[in-house]
């Protein structure tokens, strides 16, 4: 639908360019691919959850994250486990599915960092491996514990504009369920040799 949306609307500016006809300051820049999102079970990570939607939706403008106080395609639930470690996501589609977010996880690594983290995740990105630094929130856990930095780098923005320049909210996220996917532990970002 993206892709038809932005193929119109190019058709449209330049036949208006051809025949002369201006159009209003900012014609150009399309809509936002929206993904709604309810925080109704994040606990206390709803506040994290929130700087997090609001750094994704000022880092990709052509994605918006919004909030509603209903259930959405995309749910974000805090729950506990035994070891204090496990957050993860199950992708329903590109901006579809489920946050979980393990409460012990905020006790060892920025709260707002996790998110980010595992919305990168809802948002096509895969864990990056050992080696991983700070300065790609992808890298999760392998930042290390000490690591605070919230903000995606400019590869990781560049990364989520192509895929939704290519694809829309709903469209399967390629790495996901690969045999890859399928070998890793549930539990991005919070710690090294987990993704």
């Amino acid at each position: 639908m993206a892709r038809t949306v932005n193929l119109l609307a190019t058709v449209v500016l330049a036949s208006g360019a051809l025949l002369g006809v201006s159009t209003p300051a900012g014609a150009a820049d399309l809509a936002p691919e929206v993904i709604p999102i309810d925080l109704m079970l994040a606990g206390s990570y709803t506040d994290a959850t929130r700087e997090a939607i609001e750094i994704w939706n000022t880092a990709v403008p052509s994605i918006k994250f919004v909030e509603q106080d209903t259930p959405a395609p995309l749910r974000v639930m805090e729950y506990k486990t035994a070891k204090g470690i496990q957050s993860h996501v199950n992708i329903k589609g590109a901006g579809r599915g489920w946050v979980y977010l393990e409460a012990g996880d905020a006790q060892l690594y920025k709260p707002s960092r996790i998110v980010v983290h595992e919305l990168g995740h809802i948002l096509s990105l895969p864990d990056l491996g050992p080696g991983s630094p700070c300065s790609k929130v992808m890298s999760g856990a392998w930042g290390g514990s000490d690591c605070v930095n919230t903000q995606p780098d400019p590869a990781e923005k560049a990364a989520v504009r192509d895929f939704f320049a290519a694809h829309d909210v709903g469209d399967r996220v390629p790495w996901w369920g690969s045999p890859v996917a399928a070998r890793r532990t549930p539990t991005c970002g919070t710690s090294p040799g987990r993704t």
